[in-house]
């Protein structure tokens, strides 16, 4: 007899981030570093579900304190059908929800992520991972986002990384 075998995927990011601050009283830019892990398990064929949980440092650069970010969230990916072999290619969406904090403030907000992402296998089931997201952010609150900084509306991240994908 056949035995049912169930697909996931498993992986660890690094990150290069850069966030746009918007309504801030001058243009401004956070860069910074993030952390990823992830999973997904498949519900059909090419599609999976999963989840992500991200540790971010990110500093303004107008010179104000090192900012902590810490996300989490459900992700949607589906996965491409081609190229086959070693390549695989896929897009995700999901909505999450980010915890930011500084030495004297906090603060919160929604985000929904795009993420373009490829992965080629250096050896089953070991995978090396590439991503470029974006994430667009909403519904801000807390003593950080009280008139004193722009809201993180808009980042983009380029995210290496190793995987499991069984």
């Amino acid at each position: 007899m056949g035995e049912a075998q169930v697909h996931y995927d498993v992986g660890v990011l690094g990150s290069f981030q850069q966030r746009f601050l918007i309504d801030a009283p001058k243009e401004a830019l956070a860069e910074g570093g993030g952390l990823t892990l992830d999973g997904h398990v498949a519900v059909f064929p090419l599609l999976r579900v999963g989840g992500w949980v991200t540790g971010e440092a990110s500093k303004v650069l107008d010179g104000s304190d090192v900012r902590g970010i810490f996300s989490g969230g459900l992700r949607v990916k589906i996965v491409s059908p081609w190229p086959r072999g070693s390549w695989r290619m896929w897009l995700a969406t999901g909505f999450g929800y980010d915890g930011l904090v500084t030495k004297d403030a906090g603060g919160g907000f929604f985000e929904v992520p795009a993420i373009f992402g490829g992965s080629y296998r250096i050896r089953k089931p070991i995978v090396f991972l590439m991503e470029l997201q974006t994430r667009v952010g909403f519904g801000f609150w807390g003593s950080y986002y009280d008139g004193r900084a722009g809201t993180d509306t808009v980042s983009i991240a380029l995210a290496f990384g190793v995987g499991i994908d069984g």
